[in-house]
């Protein structure tokens, strides 16, 4: 027995989990914080992952399905995450919202997911130069990322004296980071 949606209704799962996401992302525009202290994002960065991820379920479900009308629906919601970065990449380009607060001692990361930590419990930083994150430790609560191609140069080395004075343990900028300073002639 062989059951199929039809097509209205494939229609519809497409389009709400497309908007679902972007309005997931996009209600980080509507937040905002009474701050000492705030970054505003430059622009978003796209995960490259999702983009293999869907380039590898396209070319898998288009190679071994026979049936493309069943597999095009699939392989439309592959693509709802790529396409909601890419749209996310336009509105935070254009829109440079506020994604990380610093309230007192409470530290603010406004991504899809909000996330709260309290910089007196940060043990330690870390920099990746591959993918140009910082890494922040907390003694109770898990890590942050803090994607550093985001924002300005400027504003992350004034995040990390904050967050060098304001932790309770002995923290330090990590020595491989460098910070990317243009030239201005």
């Amino acid at each position: 027995m062989e059951t199929k949606f039809p097509l209205v209704l494939n229609i519809v799962l497409v389009v709400s989990i497309l908007l679902t996401t972007v309005l997931w992302e996009y209600s980080v525009l509507n937040k905002n914080y009474e701050s000492d202290f705030k970054m505003r994002s430059q622009r978003k960065v796209i995960g490259i992952f999702e983009l293999i991820n869907a380039i590898a379920w396209t070319l898998l479900l288009s190679f071994s399905n026979d049936s493309y009308k069943e597999a095009i629906f699939l392989i439309l919601i592959f693509w709802t995450f790529p396409l909601t970065e890419l749209i996310m990449w336009f509105i935070y380009k254009r829109k440079k919202p506020f994604t990380l607060f610093i309230i007192g001692n409470e530290f603010i990361l406004n991504k899809g997911w909000t996330q709260k930590r309290d910089l007196t419990e940060l043990t330690q930083i870390q920099f990746d130069r591959f993918t140009k994150n910082l890494k922040l430790d907390f003694k109770s609560k898990s890590g942050i990322l803090i994607k550093t191609t985001e924002y300005k140069a400027d504003q992350i080395q004034s995040l990390l004296g904050i967050l060098i004075e304001k932790s309770e343990n002995k923290v330090f900028v990590p020595n491989n980071y460098e910070p990317k300073i243009k030239n201005r002639c």
